[in-house]
């Protein structure tokens, strides 16, 4: 095949069989595959030798595919001897260790935390990134060498410490574990990618026994410092011209480095579809390989100092940015083609592009999975085959009415239908993966890119001249004014996109099998001469792109079809956050956590969004503690909610310095306020009847837990012939942090009635009343949403002995669903709790309760 097509056949091939071999599932017929696989693969390899022709041909072609399935396969089911996971395993030990700190974690700044994070009075450690050398199970006398990584907490500043340290200590190794919650990251897939093992929460002091120094460490010495005077003279040139925004703009898209507000900017190119422009990625090497080869044509340099020159642009980059995986794969494509030049042979964009896709899979298997590997491989091969068909089709009008270049110059329309028919082109081949990853379509992605595309090319060569000769007064100067310019205008279109209408749709993750098809459906469109065959693919690829936007929100939400009630139990860890939803409503009980930063934008919120909510008819907060309304800001921002409501002590906070005021304040910018809640009230959601119990109007609270709210959750009934009082226990109780005095009012309350399920009050704390509560409403189920700490001095467990309980910490996110059903003309009711078991719910028990 000509022009290096065979290239990147194999490297498709390759692609597909890899991602195929991910697919298995870690146990012994997972095991069994990957051998199979390998012996069959050899097999067919020396087939392909011994026979000619197409039988060699086919022979080489199904090795192929097994090789790929059997490394995929090795990648996702197999551990390394020696390595941490496969030598202690994921329980909590108490370990003696010995380890090098190879990365020191950065610290979010106040921009990168949630909003209501200031109040909380746990700063958490500095973390290290180390490689273990050693790690001992206290009380085994055997001393167990590990290889991989683990991320280390230290109590204190930790100032002592640099990278470079080898040390070691006592403390509790972690492994990873299966998310806790829907939409929560699997730290286990990357674990495997990253050869990580675990957390080790460091118990006491840790001992330096080798300290770093510039010897043995040259490499890591000599980049931070040349890094630290490339990032000083690109900030030198603009520190005094441009505002800080525009600085971490600037520096993002450069180096790569985050500056104070990255997050904030990182969400407003989200949310308008041009994430792609902030990160450093092959767009850059590329922009970065044209100036440098303007430069050598202008100066007629021969081609083997071209070649060189392009190598080297490649390794400076590489060497100074922050390499991730997407940086890395534009690098080694651009080495490679520096080697091609020198060697006097040109560069065949195929071959160049199966190298390094093909070297890339060899290094990394799960790249075949990663979105960054698809979308950039996808978007070069787009602007390869797919730009062409699209001008054509684009320049239509102007060769069906050959006057439209009277009133347009045809280089001028010809430029302009170019960039855009290649923006058209990479858009149509990444939206089928973003709605495959993401669930999201960017509307005006391709228009924007068209306009932006440019901006960012003339940012990135003036930025990169400025981090050579920044430091320069004049130079500095006039590189600063231009850079500002252009970073301004920049930031300012992306923030028009941002607000136009339908600029993020967002739908159900689509199957990766229906993405696979749009994608092949648009390849036949592109290369396919039967007429018949692009007509075919052009339709298929318009039914399935516009079907897609179709998908549920989320599939983990489906609960059995016939339920009535349905309540879901983040795990937040210390705190609460319960949702109660109606096959019509939805409302949202406290949400907040104080085990962790960004607990509301990083855990809340996903967690909210993958179990398919997407407004709010009402958000109650029981009470002015910080783990039970932390998230609510980020969440104010991330869904549309009609009312609020708290206790009247939440609303008597007058403290400006105050948590409760803060969220008051920030209320006020989506136009929510506060509403109180007493005794005696009721809300109606979805044809249930929320009461309040507790507390009475005016009620101080000698604690503040005992201000809690508490309803009682009950369906309306209306008897034929007028209104009844029915005698059936409630639903749901949500009792908040009550504590004694609080539940005393609880059970004198005349509302008071048993409950089929029960939230345990104060996270499952033991109280005295306690044990009276929990008799008094005679529940079958029961919730706790507490973290470990709590959990291991738990007492409730004696007092509910055969009765099926709940806990967030141990069980992870809960979700109970409330089924009512008439058999033999008697009306039942069906209590499900499931858990959450890091891909989908799983039953922990079904009880049904006679009416």
């Amino acid at each position: 095949m000509p022009n290096g097509l065979f290239g990147l056949f194999v490297a498709l091939v390759l692609t597909a069989s890899i991602s195929i071999g991910l697919m298995l599932n870690p146990g012994m017929e997972g095991e069994l595959c990957v051998d199979i696989s390998i012996v069959v693969s050899a097999c067919f390899g020396i087939v392909s030798l011994l026979l000619s022709g197409k039988k060699s041909v086919v022979a080489a072609f199904l090795s192929l595919v097994l090789l790929g399935v059997a490394w995929g396969g090795h990648s996702s089911t197999r551990e390394s001897v020696g390595n941490i996971r496969a030598t202690i395993g994921n329980d909590v030990v108490f370990v003696q260790f010995k380890a090098a700190l190879v990365e020191r974690f950065k610290q979010p700044d106040t921009s990168d935390i949630d909003l209501l994070d200031k109040f909380q009075n746990a700063i958490e450690p500095p973390r290290f990134r180390a490689m273990a050398e050693m790690i001992q199970s206290i009380g085994n006398d055997v001393v167990v060498p590990c290889s991989g990584t683990v991320t280390i907490f230290i109590d204190g500043e930790g100032g002592e410490f640099s990278v470079g340290d080898v040390v070691k200590g006592v403390g509790w190794l972690r492994g990873l574990e299966e998310p806790h919650n829907p939409g929560e990251v699997d730290f286990r897939v990357r674990s495997f990618r990253t050869d990580h093992g675990g957390n080790i929460s460091v118990a006491g002091n840790l001992e330096i026994v080798e300290k770093s120094t510039e010897v043995n460490h040259f490499y890591s010495m000599f980049r931070r410092r040349v890094c630290d005077w490339v990032d000083k003279n690109l900030l030198n040139s603009i520190a005094n011209i441009a505002p800080a925004k525009i600085q971490t703009l600037i520096v993002a898209m450069t180096t790569g480095r985050e500056l104070t507000g990255y997050r904030g900017l990182r969400q407003n190119f989200s949310t308008s579809g041009l994430s792609h422009f902030l990160a450093i990625s092959g767009f850059n090497l590329a922009i970065l390989f044209g100036a440098v080869w303007v430069c050598m044509e202008f100066l007629h340099f021969p081609w083997l100092i071209r070649g060189w020159f392009l190598m080297t642009t490649a390794f400076v980059f590489l060497f100074v940015v922050d390499v991730e995986t997407s940086v890395l794969r534009a690098g080694i494509a651009g080495i490679l083609v520096g080697v091609s030049v020198a060697c006097d042979r040109g560069w065949r964009a195929d071959g160049m592009l199966a190298v390094a896709a093909i070297f890339t899979l060899c290094c990394d298997p799960w790249a075949a999975w990663n979105p960054g590997f698809q979308l950039s491989y996808g978007a070069v091969l787009a602007l390869r085959y797919g730009s062409e068909p699209i001008l054509n089709l684009l320049s239509i009008p102007w060769k069906l009415f050959p006057r439209l270049s009277n009133f347009i110059p045809s280089s001028i329309t010809k430029s302009l239908l170019t960039a855009f028919s290649a923006s058209i082109a990479a858009w149509l081949v990444s939206t089928p993966i973003t709605e495959s990853h993401f669930g999201s379509v960017s509307v005006w992605a391709a228009v924007a890119s068209t306009i932006l595309a440019p901006l960012a090319a003339v940012i990135t060569v003036l930025a990169s001249i400025a981090c050579l000769l920044g430091g320069v007064p004049l130079i500095s100067v006039v590189l600063g004014y231009p850079l500002a310019f252009f970073s301004i205008i920049f930031l300012w279109l992306v923030d028009c996109v941002a607000i136009l209408p339908a600029v993020n749709i967002r739908g159900g993750l689509v199957p990766w099998w229906w993405s696979v098809i749009e994608l092949i459906s648009l390849a036949g469109c592109w290369i396919s001469g039967v007429l018949l065959i692009r007509r075919i693919c052009i339709y298929l690829f318009m039914f399935l792109f516009a079907a897609a936007m179709f998908f549920p929100a989320s599939v983990v939400a489906a609960s059995p079809i016939g339920w009535k009630l349905r309540m879901t139990t983040i795990s937040v860890g210390d705190g609460s956050a319960h949702v109660i939803e109606t096959p019509n409503t939805c409302v949202l009980f406290d949400a907040g956590t104080i085990s962790r930063r960004a607990g509301g934008s990083q855990l809340v919120v996903p967690a909210l969004k993958a179990i398919g909510c997407t407004k709010f008819d009402a958000v109650i907060i029981s009470h002015p503690h910080l783990d039970h309304f932390s998230a609510l800001p980020e969440i104010a921002k991330a869904f549309t909610i009609d009312r609020i409501f708290a206790s009247e002590l939440f609303l008597q906070s007058t403290n400006e310095q105050s948590a409760p005021v803060a969220l008051i304040e920030n209320l006020k910018n989506y136009k929510l306020k506060i509403e109180p809640l007493v005794a005696g009230n009721t809300l109606n959601f979805g044809g249930f009847i929320w009461r309040v119990l507790h507390p009475k109007v005016g009620y101080q609270s000698r604690i503040v837990n005992d201000g809690s709210l508490v309803f009682q959750i009950s369906p309306k009934e209306i008897p034929l012939g007028g209104v009844g009082v029915h005698t059936d226990p409630c639903w749901l109780t949500l009792c908040g942090d009550s504590q004694t005095e609080a539940i005393a009012n609880i059970l004198a309350s005349p509302y008071f009635s048993p409950s089929m399920v029960m939230e345990l009050p104060h996270h499952g704390a033991w109280t005295d009343g306690v044990s009276e509560l929990v008799a008094g409403l005679n529940s079958c189920t029961f919730i706790q949403s507490t973290g470990f700490r709590r959990f291991s001095f738990d007492r409730i467990g004696s007092l509910i002995q055969n009765r099926v309980r709940g806990v967030t910490c141990r069980d992870g996110a809960l979700r109970v669903t409330w089924f009512e059903t008439v058999i033999n003309e008697r009306v039942t009711h069906q209590i499900l709790l499931e858990r959450w078991a890091g891909v989908d719910w799983v039953e922990v028990n079904c009880h049904t309760y006679p009416k």
